[in-house]
């Protein structure tokens, strides 16, 4: 209890003070580390999308090799030099087959069927899939599928 003429804060008023300031700056500093964490997660997946796209352009412009296995593009087969935080595979090389009729499409459409079977001869066209993958607390993962094809050469 206060007398008259007393100034200051009983021991209730400064506990409740300082609970309340407590609790407001565990919240900012969740706040804080949340955006540090999405920022960090955010940086992992711009970074392994450009490994992504610096990797297909690789296997792109490499040599079309007939009836090709996922080796044949693997990141040193086509030239590409990872970086040390990224791991970068091709997980399936499928191959074009050849088109038959359809009784349920119409004929001015083309269907594009693929097959793990490398038909002979090689069709010159392949459906590449590719995974990149950042290694660290928050790692995060790429993956396309892309049309590799043999480009005719003019004689």
């Amino acid at each position: 209890m206060r007398r008259r003429g007393e100034r200051g804060e009983t021991l209730a008023e400064v506990l409740v003070s300082t609970t309340l300031l407590g609790i407001i700056g565990v919240g900012i500093i969740g706040a804080i580390a949340a955006v540090l964490i999405s920022t960090n997660i955010d940086r992992h997946l711009s970074a392994g999308e450009t490994v992504l796209r610096s990797y297909v352009a690789a296997i792109e412009e490499a040599v079309y090799v007939a009836c090709a296995g996922t080796p044949t593009y693997a990141p040193g087969a086509v030239g590409y030099a990872l970086p040390p935080s990224f791991a970068a595979r091709v997980t399936k090389v499928q191959y074009l087959q050849a088109p038959g009729p359809d009784p349920v499409v119409p004929a001015t459409t083309v269907l594009l069927r693929w097959t793990d079977s490398c038909p002979d001869p090689d069709p010159g066209v392949q459906l590449v899939d590719v995974v990149v993958q950042s290694r660290g607390a928050h790692s995060a993962i790429e993956r396309i599928s892309f049309v590799k094809r043999q480009i005719a050469t003019v004689p």
